[in-house]
């Protein structure tokens, strides 16, 4: 698994993790990861390179930044589960690689749509109570949302189609 971190995550983790110098192309096991600050608190925004199927965790203590690979994968089981389906050979696919690796960003098409889903994010979060309470439902919102780098697709049905795909 690929992380494509900003330079704002890059500053964040490098007394964590080692942030190699070259840029990964765009590819299913590649996820870019920018900082949005939400309730002023700080969190990563994930985002599939190929399909921008997003989710975001908490990132604001060391024990978040040394563990953000299991926090990752752990919230990724559960979004793929809510989100796309409950078939375990997604799960398999997903996850068939465990070496993870912190790279720069490459593509700035994939990190306009992480602004467009940082803008909804935020959107959403002035029309809701507490982030705590409804940010599954936010993942949702935005999971569903048609893209236009998609051709209009939304992201949770990118992925699904994706992974039924790699499946066959």
């Amino acid at each position: 698994m690929i992380f494509s971190c900003t330079k704002k995550v890059q500053d964040k983790l490098k007394k964590y993790k080692v942030i190699e110098s070259n840029k990964e192309e765009i590819g299913f096991h590649n996820w870019y990861v920018d900082l949005i600050n939400l309730e002023r608190k700080n969190y990563f925004l994930f985002t599939n390179s190929k399909t921008l199927f997003s989710f975001f965790v908490y990132a604001g203590t060391k024990n978040e930044l040394t563990n953000i690979e299991n926090i990752f994968e752990n919230k990724l089981k559960e979004q793929i589960i809510r989100e796309v389906g409950t078939n375990s050979q997604f799960l398999n696919k997903l996850f068939n690689e465990k070496n993870y690796r912190f790279v720069k960003t490459n593509s700035r098409s994939v990190l306009g749509s992480m602004n467009d889903f940082k803008f909804q994010i935020k959107v959403i979060l002035q029309q809701e109570e507490k982030l705590e309470s409804s940010s599954n439902l936010i993942i949702h919102l935005i999971n569903k949302a048609p893209m236009t780098a998609l051709k209009y697709g939304a992201p949770a049905e990118v992925m699904k189609t994706e992974l039924e795909s790699l499946i066959k």
